[in-house]
């Protein structure tokens, strides 16, 4: 008796052991997921990346991002180790139920307001649209998860070993879903500062042209006399000539039209900053204002586009 008493105490000892190790794997499995995935660098591939990093490091063989929007849920990627097809298969289930409503996924619904993650060993009792993908997938369990940083409901995921899903693969896909939200919002943060600044350096672009040129035009009003005893050079030929009514006018400022027409002219920066007055630096920087603005790859293109606009060709 004593004997089968020891027995048992080792094979709980082992068992705790085993779990104690699972848990640790699983902890190093979900950092290794998440390093993955915030190495991709954008949004769309982070949403596109989430289920397939949960198949590939924490032990499950599918997997689905859901997106909450307004109430209501819609796929947005889905992986599956055994079929490659899984993704179109999910959206497809979806596109027959669209829009799904969050109220009609009493269990999800539960889950997002509980703000805790569940284990679901009978799939057949959910929402019609897991229960269709379960039975066409021969899912008999699955865990969830929500998504939910700073307590705003982004959305939530679905993941199954094709097994019998535990409280450890649920404890698993909680922490992932945990590091994973806060790492999304991190990168759309991110993505957006970058384009502010994008916006910022173009505006100090144009804001340093502008005043280029009226410093230089100041110092050229103060030597004009000095000028008055050589010859006076052509006239320009400013954009002033082109339809008053063309888009380009509501596109350019008049200094960035003045040297397109003198672009389509044929004239170089040095001919045109000798025209106008102002350093060949000055008209380097409009003509690169001017190739931004008109979406033109180069000087060329540009005039061709100018051309159009106004009617000359």
């Amino acid at each position: 008796m004593a004997a089968l008493a020891l027995e048992l105490g080792e094979i709980r000892l082992m068992l705790a052991a085993e779990r104690v190790a699972r848990r640790l794997d699983g902890v190093l499995q979900v950092q290794r997921a998440l390093a993955r995935l915030r190495a991709v660098g954008s949004t769309d591939q982070m949403l596109a990346k989430a289920p397939e990093a949960v198949c590939t490091y924490c032990g499950f063989a599918v997997a689905i991002l859901w997106r909450v929007e307004e109430g209501v849920v819609t796929p947005v990627s889905a992986f599956s180790a055994r079929d490659p097809g899984w993704d179109e298969k999910v959206r497809r289930f979806c596109a027959k139920l669209a829009p799904i409503q969050l109220d009609t996924m009493m269990l999800e619904s539960d889950m997002l307001r509980r703000r805790t993650p569940v284990i679901v060993h009978d799939p057949a009792n959910g929402a019609p649209i897991i229960r269709d993908l379960t039975h066409a997938s021969g899912i008999g369990s699955y865990v969830a998860a929500p998504l939910m940083p700073e307590g705003r409901v982004i959305g939530f995921l679905h993941a199954s070993t094709m097994k019998v899903d535990d409280i450890l693969d649920r404890d698993v896909l909680w922490a992932f879903a945990e590091g994973y939200g806060y790492a999304l919002e991190r990168t759309i943060l991110l993505q957006r500062l970058h384009s502010q600044g994008e916006r910022i350096r173009d505006l100090v672009v144009a804001t340093e042209a502008t005043l280029t040129e009226i410093r230089e035009a100041g110092l050229q009003i103060s030597t004009a006399s000095a000028d008055l005893q050589t010859e006076a050079p052509p006239p320009v030929r400013a954009a002033i000539f082109s339809a008053p009514d063309s888009r380009i006018h509501q596109l350019l400022t008049r200094r960035e039209l003045e040297i397109i027409e003198l672009l389509a002219h044929g004239e170089t920066n040095k001919q045109i900053a000798e025209r106008i007055v102002v350093s060949e630096g000055t008209v380097k920087s409009h003509v690169s204002q001017i190739l931004r603005k008109m979406h033109a790859a180069n000087r060329a293109e540009a005039v061709s586009k100018f051309m159009r606009l106004t009617g000359k060709q």
